[in-house]
């Protein structure tokens, strides 16, 4: 296995098992990565989270939820709103599973809080 990184940043581009002609700026690694950089003065890999990425990730996954529960509660709302029907527990409980899934999915991505919801009004 090779490890085709950037000689300036040490930043993984792709690994390869082919003989290939490296770019300007590309060095090849006989080694198997075990991050996403290579520290060349002390010859280890590390990891480097992009949290911008990270966030942009659980945006998406809050959003997708929000149009989930959105499109649960509407018509239970309409309801309570129009005629007094209260919203059926089974209806409540399922939105509080949705948000828990949605809760356990950003924390598995690695973003720890959740005060970028705060900056997005249609959350």
């Amino acid at each position: 296995m090779k490890a085709i990184i950037d000689s300036t940043t040490g930043k993984l581009l792709f690994t390869t098992t082919l003989d290939i002609d490296l770019t300007e700026g590309t060095i090849a690694l006989e080694d198997n990565p075990t991050g996403n950089y290579w520290d060349f003065e002390n010859q280890v890999w590390y990891n480097v989270i992009d949290i911008v990425s990270l966030t942009n990730q659980a945006l998406e996954i809050d959003l997708e939820y929000t149009t989930l529960i959105s499109d649960l509660l509407r018509k239970h709302i309409e309801k309570l709103t129009i005629d007094s029907i209260p919203i059926p527990q089974d209806v409540i409980n399922e939105r509080d599973r949705l948000k828990s899934e949605c809760n356990e999915k950003i924390l598995a991505l690695g973003v720890p809080d959740f005060s970028y919801r705060s900056a997005v009004l249609s959350l």
